[in-house]
């Protein structure tokens, strides 16, 4: 309760002591109580449209995570079933027959995954509205700016900061639950697709990112990721463990991360 709902209240309470104490008749001293009740209500209730409103958050999250600039992490794929992996798309897949690669993440848009294929160096690039992948004599850049969902986030890395607000449209905040415990629940959309929603959840304290949903534009679910075994890193809460499960509900694989390092620095080179 806000420090304005606590003084409301203190000055109510008051005032109903010093009437009871004139004498105010049981019956009026009930009804007294009711609206007291009512009136702290809405009073809280709107404290707590302020604290989650998307701007409201904006300036919470920014708070949280303003010391973050990047992250570095060895990937491991410790599980991966391509049936049901195929089942959110039919390349989606792709990336989890790589059991080990180094991912690169750097606030608010550039992105690095590298690998090997056999003996073939792989590495994927996406900086801004540009993509680019390397492997051998393969050399594409793509031009993604009409295609925002192909674009790399700081919901890829795992994680969440307020270059949210600038790679999605931040609709609607509310309370809701993860795993039992309280968590705010954020719905996105991408600027090509406004009609098909994305809801992450948030520790409503930290602002770690507990899970992410992408969804159709019927509400059906095209896949759910679960982050857990968190490591706080120079203040920010790194998951070390994301498992993706696909619209039925099947888990599809299961990535770990180790030999984390954030924000030592990422030469621009990296993203060339």
């Amino acid at each position: 309760m806000g420090e304005a709902v606590k003084a409301a209240s203190l000055k109510w309470r008051v005032g109903v002591r010093q009437n009871t104490k004139e004498g105010l008749p049981l019956p009026f001293r009930k009804i007294a109580a009711t609206l007291f009740v009512a009136f702290v209500a809405v009073l809280a209730a709107e404290g707590v449209s302020r604290a989650e409103s998307p701007a409201e958050l904006r300036k919470q999250v920014h708070e949280a995570t303003k010391g973050f600039r990047d992250i570095q992490a060895d990937v491991n794929i410790a599980y991966s079933n391509q049936t049901e992996l195929a089942k959110i798309g039919k390349d989606f897949g792709q990336a989890y027959r790589f059991k080990n690669s180094r991912m690169m993440f750097e606030t608010p848009n550039k992105f690095k995954m590298t690998a090997r294929a056999g003996l073939v160096n792989v590495s994927y690039i996406v900086t801004g509205n540009t993509k680019k992948i390397r492997a051998g004599i393969i050399n594409k850049t793509e031009d993604i700016s009409k295609e925002p969902h192909k674009r790399q986030t700081i919901l890829d890395a795992g994680l969440a900061n307020d270059s949210l607000w600038s790679s999605y449209n931040v609709e609607q905040v509310s309370k809701s639950a993860w795993d039992k415990q309280p968590a705010l629940k954020v719905q996105l959309s991408l600027s090509n697709s406004p009609q098909k929603k994305q809801y992450i959840y948030l520790n409503p304290k930290d602002f770690r990112l507990l899970a992410r949903e992408k969804r159709e534009a019927n509400g059906s679910l095209i896949a759910r990721y679960v982050y857990s075994k968190f490591k706080e890193y120079a203040g920010v809460w790194i998951p070390t463990e994301i498992r993706v499960y696909n619209g039925a509900g099947k888990l599809g694989g299961t990535s770990v991360y180790s030999n984390i390092k954030v924000n030592k620095g990422i030469p621009d080179s990296e993203f060339k």
